[in-house]
């Protein structure tokens, strides 16, 4: 995503761009739109990406005289700045001295208490022994953060709440920093309940100059992973958002700082005291919301100040360009479309885009940043609204959001939706305790209906009957035709000529069985007895189509329905995935407002859906998501009580504890070191009085 927004803007000021690529990109986007592109290694990050060696390499072959480091791997990796300028290449980020300094969050907080900038309580020494640290945990009282101390994006990150709890969550929160930073060294601080996150964007040049570009309030996260930000930062006095611009360019110009940086503060909700959290010498995830309300391009900034520019323009002609856009710059929200399973405690997700339909690009004020299409592994997007006010821009980011389609990969769009019209965002000041407080009654709201005949479920089972016929001979994509045509798309009536019914599964999990009686185009579709809806198929056409072939295994429809008398359109995406074969369809209904669910996800079982994976009536403990089994925390038939911690799993850089889901003893069927599916069945729980 990174990559193709940068391609873009160099592309707009005539820079020839070449991307680096893995194996496991290399029909990526960024590679498509880039002048050039050179394989650096294979799929894994530590023989690919993280090799700096290889990236020098490339930029070599190629004659590159810069490197855009983007947002992670090297983009803030002090010894990859150090190659770049032994090789006489332009670093498109700080000079090396900057990096050291706010690169070690414990360096960076001294630095900050020599200007007289407060910071959190905490520990930021030098002796990192577990027993140490622990009597400094205790000295500073729980509960409290442990963070990497060359840490960022929420790794290397853990609350703890309890003493208990403390020497595990350390050597956790070290084995994560030290796989994804190379360093394995901590500070500790208090953890300061329900703040707001609030950040500024900094520019310095080579010249000894530093501007800001107003703030960001980034409070709604999970897992210190940010989920929505906006700017500027909502109910700040201009006093307060004065300091905090102030405190932010003294830190820029203490460490001679040039290029994109972010300057982090913790602002107490109440008070609107703020304490310097940390800086991050990159250009940030959300820098969106930044250029939406200045009207600047940051990366061509980043691109100027590179080339030995001076920034252009002063702190005055900031505010004075802010000023100029309309509304005084408005504002901009942005919201991070993750790969991610709400239902399941939001585990991180892998799989093929079947089919991806972003918001039009004309549509004013939204603007969608993604380096992925339908047929990608991948996803991450991010979408923005822009508006003169706030609640026009939440307004705008909610239609937004119910406008982007993504199927075949599971994500968290629709979480999102609920989270945009939330009172506690929508109308009220969030803090950092915004899931803490509302997670339970968004989820509630993400479940929807369960055992119904709802416009979704009318328009996934016309889908289905329809997509499980096949042409003999493909059609025109936009002819029109009756949709039950037995010229057109076989005998439809194979799927039971007067009555038949479907088994159909609800995303929440109901499973429930579904009559369907037929009458030309005429249906009704039936749940028990009270529970019906008659539907007349006014128009079905195939969309989105990449085969000259129609296919039952991947399909996209546009279907217009009449249902119990009212016109409804959707769009249809249905596919068969997994080792059963399970046929998967995904609606979007069009017009749906207020808490009208626009999308819903259907399951149509080919096998029983209930194959519990156990040959015994033991609870079985299984793999949430596929990954790597990084520790084995229990031994084979260990009596473990429910919560335990039996087994670690990495997964997208991110460490998980799978504990047990009872009393009893333990039967390991992984080891360390293993790779892992989804849904691998790693132990099972048998009763205590078995253990002989």
């Amino acid at each position: 995503e990174i990559a193709c927004r940068v391609i873009r803007t160099a592309r707009k000021l005539g820079v020839k761009t070449v991307a680096c690529y893995s194996d496991a990109d290399a029909k990526a986007l960024h590679v498509e739109l880039a002048d050039e592109a050179v394989h650096i290694g294979p799929s894994p990050a530590n023989e690919s990406y993280l090799v700096g060696e290889n990236i020098i390499k490339a930029a070599k072959a190629t004659g590159a005289q810069a490197i855009h480091p983007g947002y992670g791997f090297l983009s803030e990796n002090l010894a990859f700045c150090k190659l770049c300028e032994d090789n006489g290449i332009v670093f498109i980020g700080p000079p090396t001295g900057a990096i050291r300094a706010m690169g070690s969050k414990s360096e960076s907080k001294d630095i900050m208490i020599k200007a007289n900038v407060p910071v959190t309580p905490g520990y930021h020494g030098a002796e990192q022994s577990n027993e140490f640290l622990f009597e400094e945990a205790k000295r500073i009282g729980f509960p409290l953060m442990i963070k990497a101390v060359s840490g960022g994006g929420g790794k290397g990150m853990r609350a703890v709440f309890e003493e208990d709890k403390f020497i595990e969550s350390l050597e956790s929160c070290r084995r994560e920093a030290l796989k994804s930073f190379s360093d394995e060294n901590v500070l500790i601080e208090k953890l300061v309940r329900a703040p707001r996150h609030v950040e500024l964007q900094i520019f310095g040049d080579s010249f000894g100059d530093a501007v800001h570009l107003m703030e960001r309030d980034c409070s709604v996260q999970r897992r210190h992973q940010k989920v929505l930000e906006e700017a500027p930062a909502p109910n700040l006095t201009p006093e307060v958002r004065k300091a905090m611009g102030d405190a932010a360019v003294a830190c820029a110009k203490a460490v001679g700082y040039v290029g994109a940086g972010t300057v982090e503060f913790l602002v107490d909700s109440v008070s609107s005291d703020f304490y310097f959290c940390e800086m991050n010498t990159r250009l940030q995830v959300e820098h969106p919301v930044t250029e939406m309300i200045t009207g600047l391009d940051l990366v061509e900034w980043q691109l100027r100040v590179a080339s030995g520019q001076p920034l252009p323009l002063t702190q005055a002609g900031v505010f004075e360009q802010i000023a100029n856009q309309p509304n005084g710059g408005g504002c901009a929200i942005e919201a991070r479309i993750y790969a991610e399973n709400p239902t399941k405690d939001f585990l991180p997700t892998t799989g093929k885009v079947v089919h991806m339909r972003p918001v039009a690009d004309s549509e004013e004020g939204v603007r969608a940043d993604f380096g992925i299409r339908s047929g990608d592994t991948i996803m991450i997007a991010k979408l923005i609204a822009h508006d003169g006010t706030r609640a026009g821009a939440v307004r705008k980011l909610e239609r937004a959001l119910r406008d982007f389609q993504v199927s075949g990969l599971t994500n968290n769009i629709d979480f999102l939706v609920h989270c945009v019209r939330h009172k506690g965002f929508a109308e009220e000041q969030a803090t950092t305790a915004f899931f803490d407080e509302n997670l339970d009654g968004l989820m509630e709201k993400l479940a929807g209906s369960s055992q119904s005949i709802s416009s979704h479920s009318v328009f996934a089972l016309v889908a289905h009957i329809f997509s499980a016929r096949t042409a003999p001979t493909a059609a025109p994509q936009k002819t029109q035709f009756r949709p039950w045509n037995t010229a057109t798309c076989g005998d439809w009536r194979g799927f039971g000529s007067v009555k038949s019914t479907i088994k159909m599964v609800s995303s929440n999990a109901s499973e429930f069985d579904v009559e369907v009686s037929s009458a030309g185009d005429n249906f009704t579709f039936s749940v028990g007895d009270d529970n019906s809806a008659s539907v007349i198929v006014k128009d079905i056409r195939k969309i989105d189509t990449k085969s000259t072939t129609w296919t039952t295994d991947e399909s996209v429809w546009a279907v217009s329905l009449e249902v119990d008398g009212h016109r409804r359109s959707a769009t249809v995406c249905s596919y068969r995935g997994g080792a059963a074969g399970n046929t998967t369809i995904d609606v979007w209904v069009d017009g749906q407002v207020g808490d009208e669910l626009t999308h819903q996800q259907f399951t149509i079982p080919s096998v029983s859906f209930d194959a519990s994976g156990s040959a015994s009536d033991h609870p079985v403990v299984k793999s949430p998501m596929p990954g790597k089994v990084i520790k084995v925390t229990v031994e084979q038939g260990q009596t473990v009580k429910a919560g335990d911690s039996l087994v670690v799993i990495e997964a997208m850089k991110m460490e998980h504890v799978i504990e047990a889901p009872c009393d009893g003893v333990v039967s390991l069927f992984c080891e360390e070191g293993v790779s892992v599916s989804e849904g691998f069945m790693l132990a099972e729980i048998g009763a205590a009085e078995e253990k002989a």
